[in-house]
């Protein structure tokens, strides 16, 4: 496990890719379990993960432009 201050660039905004992959899933998990009995709370969740997608989208273009299409295996957790 690597510090933060310790990542490259190219680290970092891998790490922020699949942080934003990853809440994207949360939310759209919990708007699946309130949609039945909250289902106004279920679709701000739902918004919520399109939004995460489209901040995924927008940092991965930018990986690209900047590093190729292959990114570095790494997590938050690592």
């Amino acid at each position: 496990m690597k510090n933060f201050a310790d990542l490259t660039e190219r680290e970092v905004l891998a790490v922020a890719i699949a942080g934003e992959e990853e809440d994207s899933r949360i939310y759209a998990s919990f708007a699946e379990d309130l949609a039945e009995r909250y289902p106004d709370s279920s679709k701000l969740f739902e918004e919520m993960s399109e939004e995460e997608k489209r901040h995924r989208h927008m940092l991965l273009e930018m990986y690209e432009q900047r590093f190729g299409q292959h990114l570095p295996p790494i997590r938050r957790e690592d």
